[in-house]
């Protein structure tokens, strides 16, 4: 029995996994096992992380057949007699001191709170891709993050969900708390709701860094922003009172857009006169002007135009994020 069992998720990540484990392998706690769970890998990845276990036995090899993340992390719980369980994905990796951080904030606060988890906070990657960079900086900002957990902050809080975290086993166990293998998206979302409704508490830290690799180009973006928002739609159905009003902000967006094209249609036949058609377009005009001060900022403090990215990331995030959300209920 190790102290605390980490649960790697993984399909298709021969480029980052052994970044990943290395990571894990260098952890101030040493008291620990390394589950991967792969979900049916057509890429190398097995084939390295069973090399790799081949010199430490605290790397184990387990198989997912169902695919889906929610799965794998299930057959990792399943998997565990740790005290404590943390779970990562195998295409971010971590400073040898994450585990240090979480366990001890966790034996730190679980007197002054009902606490269950302690989890990390998005980092952007040094090796990785301009355009990646970027996507991360965005959602740090609350323009791009609406106060999600990728929204950075300077000390610990209280969040109502977090990646990347440290539970103590025996209350999962005890609450019947699993991942909801229906669930493509949002699944650590729903399955730390279900830990809040039993009166428990889920904390963030700022020094308990994630690099996570994001996608490479803005259509990959796009697309992983419209299954965020199906997740989304999917979690709120499920639980209603997880809804909040930065969720719907991206479906007012979406019905604003239709209305803005509507607008331009009827004034370029003279339907609508110019006071009207002035009062439609100034939001929109507003949003570009607070699209262009983010993407600044981000660039003056990183220093690099190369963040200019950031422009047509924080639309691809709303717009994304509120097509998914739509397509979600009405697909539901």
């Amino acid at each position: 029995m190790s102290l605390i069992d980490i649960i790697v998720g993984v399909k298709n990540e021969e480029k980052y996994i052994n970044r990943c484990i290395s990571s894990l392998q260098n952890q101030t706690i040493s008291d620990i096992n390394i589950l991967v769970v792969d979900g049916c890998s057509d890429d190398r990845t097995p084939e390295i992380v069973k090399k790799i276990s081949k010199t430490d036995d605290r790397v184990q090899l387990l198989k997912n057949p169902d695919e889906v993340i929610s799965s794998g992390r299930n057959i990792g719980l399943d998997a565990s007699d740790a005290e404590y369980v943390a779970y990562l994905d195998g295409h971010c990796y971590v400073n040898e001191d994450w585990l240090e951080i979480l366990y001890k904030n966790f034996l730190a606060h679980q007197k002054k709170c009902n606490l269950a988890g302690v989890g990390s906070t998005y980092s952007s990657p040094p090796d990785d891709s301009s355009f990646a960079k970027a996507v991360a900086y965005a959602l740090q900002t609350f323009f791009g993050g609406f106060g999600t957990a990728f929204t950075a902050s300077n000390e610990i809080v209280k969040v109502d969900t977090v990646a990347f975290a440290l539970y103590k086993r025996s209350f999962l166990k005890k609450e019947q708390i699993t991942y909801d293998e229906n669930m493509t998206h949002c699944e650590d979302t729903d399955f730390n709701h279900q830990l809040i409704k039993k009166g428990y508490v889920l904390l963030k830290h700022p020094k308990a860094l994630v690099y996570q690799y994001r996608r490479k180009n803005l259509g990959q973006f796009a697309l992983q922003m419209i299954d965020y928002g199906k997740g989304r739609s999917k979690l709120t159905l499920k639980y209603k009172e997880t809804l909040r009003l930065h969720h719907l902000i991206p479906v007012f967006l979406i019905f604003y857009l239709f209305l803005l094209l509507l607008a331009i249609f009827l004034f370029l036949i003279n339907t609508i006169n110019n006071y009207t058609f002035i009062l439609i377009v100034l939001p929109f005009l507003m949003y570009l002007i607070i699209d262009l001060i983010y993407a600044l900022t981000i660039i003056t403090e990183h220093k690099s135009l190369k963040h200019i990215y950031t422009i047509l990331i924080f639309p691809a995030v709303h717009i994304g994020y509120g097509i998914g959300f739509l397509e979600g209920l009405i697909m539901h």
